[in-house]
């Protein structure tokens, strides 16, 4: 009987005053936490919400589209889930869709308005990386050597055209075009939240080339030296076309909605720095449990509160991960609401499930 059965069971019989035999004699070891727990009811409901029949996601935040990010994240989701039938079809789309790039990575944008709906030939690296993860996952899973053969290639590919020296450190493009030195006014320019430590951890231990580029290492220096204004939280977009990183001057300078995941793949990672997630803890305690927003850097004031669950649950992550307080209700308990949020809602979930089940 899976954990999340038996704490049903325990909240009804508390419910109803009655003791339950079966839960009184269970052994403590059956109450243990498996990750798909907290997954499989909630994947249901986001997967009747977000993932058409064929298997595309929509992202409903910005006029239906699909894109390679949310095609990696319900992948991952629906391994997590055990959900065989859903991801084979999420990855077939994702196939036939997207990869028409001839370097081995994905288009990042498919619009069904459009014609062709590949709106944008571009790849992004994160979403590449999301694929490359959920086929490792699923590999392991489901025992598929051929997602393992995809997962090192799309891996390596990314290593090869999304990766680039700056200053004697290998960093994560955002993309194979656009983003380099010459491409924009201060560039190189990256995206702190492009660097999904855990899946750069996993991967690595499969593709060589991606393990030399110690995108770990980068990453965490990254996240050291851009902690901008008051707050000292990262901007979206990170210049690093001087000796210290700075917000990049084509994109607004503060923390927003690319940022916001920063804290969901540091405290999801093995090594979660603490001192890291310090400044979120700081900057979202003291709004109040579950509150944060965009910030303005220059100044440190918030532009606009993020009052979706989906957000509130990174910040019960980083409460959590700092040793602070478990999950609201509120994170706990999925309740859709539009995409990005309720995606970001399903990966904390499956990060406490992962990292830290106590907080649960």
């Amino acid at each position: 009987m899976s954990g999340l059965l038996l704490a049903a069971m325990a909240g009804m019989a508390t419910l109803t005053g009655a003791a339950s035999p079966d839960l009184a004699a269970a052994p403590q070891a059956a109450l243990a936490v498996e990750p798909q727990d907290y997954l499989i009811g909630a994947w249901e409901l986001y997967r009747s919400r977000f993932v058409s029949p064929e298997g595309r996601v929509v992202d409903d935040d910005n006029g239906s589209i699909s894109h390679s990010e949310g095609q990696g994240y319900g992948m991952l989701l629906a391994v997590a889930a055990g959900d065989r039938a859903n991801f084979d079809k999420l990855w077939s789309w994702t196939q036939q869709e997207l990869f028409i790039r001839d370097d081995g990575l994905a288009a990042w944008r498919w619009d069904p308005a459009a014609s062709p709906h590949i709106t944008d030939r571009n790849n992004a690296s994160d979403g590449d990386m999301l694929v490359a993860w959920a086929l490792l996952r699923a590999a392991e899973r489901w025992n598929v050597p051929e997602f393992r053969k995809r997962a090192r290639a799309i891996s390596d590919a990314l290593a090869a055209h999304s990766v680039s020296d700056v200053r004697g450190r290998k960093m994560l493009m955002p993309a194979a075009e656009g983003f380099a030195k010459g491409e924009q006014p201060d560039g190189p320019v990256v995206n702190a939240s492009y660097w999904i430590f855990p899946a750069i951890a996993e991967l690595a231990t499969i593709s060589p080339a991606l393990a030399k580029a110690k995108l770990d290492e980068s990453g965490t220096w990254l996240l050291r030296k851009a902690r901008f204004g008051p707050a000292k939280l990262p901007s979206d977009w990170v210049s690093l076309g001087a000796s210290d990183p700075a917000p990049a001057r084509s994109f607004p300078a503060s923390f927003g909605y690319n940022a916001v995941r920063v804290p969901l793949y540091l405290a999801w990672s093995q090594d979660a720095d603490p001192a890291l997630l310090k400044s979120y803890a700081d900057s979202w305690s003291a709004q109040g449990p579950g509150a944060l927003g965009t910030v303005d850097l220059p100044t440190g004031a918030t532009l606009e509160p993020m009052t979706a669950p989906g957000y509130g649950a990174i910040a019960d992550l980083v409460a959590c991960a700092s040793g602070e307080r478990p999950a609201r209700a509120e994170t706990r308990n999925f309740v859709p609401t539009t995409y990005y949020p309720s995606t970001l809602h399903l990966l904390s979930l499956l990060a406490f499930a992962e990292r830290y089940p106590r907080c649960l």
